[in-house]
């Protein structure tokens, strides 16, 4: 496995276990050395990573723009890229973009790997 592969296996984990701070460090690791296909596929993730830390942090100003972000470049990668349930992701990202904008609790945070 690529080291870039495992940045982005543990950003992921880190993310779902809601260190998003971490795993937006992780994910941007693997972003910065990725071959330009992926770039978007990646900072799809670190946009999902910034989205949460600020939600996490009480800042919905903050997340929405990150969650539109996150899902624009995701939807280039749909159904499904890298062992990523990609159109699952992208339902998330609407229903977490939509509970903070209404300043609401969103649904759990999780990132689903079918690997």
């Amino acid at each position: 496995m690529a080291e870039a592969d495992r940045q982005v296996q543990r950003g992921i984990g880190l993310f779902n276990e809601g260190r998003y701070w971490e795993a937006h460090e992780a994910l941007e690791e693997a972003w910065s050395g990725a071959a330009p296909a992926e770039r978007f596929f990646l900072q799809s993730l670190v946009h999902c990573a910034a989205a949460w830390h600020h939600a996490a942090g009480g800042n919905f100003a903050g997340a929405v723009p990150q969650a539109r972000r996150a899902a624009r470049k995701l939807a280039g990668y749909l159904p499904e890229h890298d062992g990523l349930d990609t159109r699952a992701l992208l339902r998330r990202l609407e229903e977490w973009e939509d509970a903070w904008r209404r300043r609401a609790a969103a649904p759990p945070a999780t990132i689903g790997l079918k690997r």
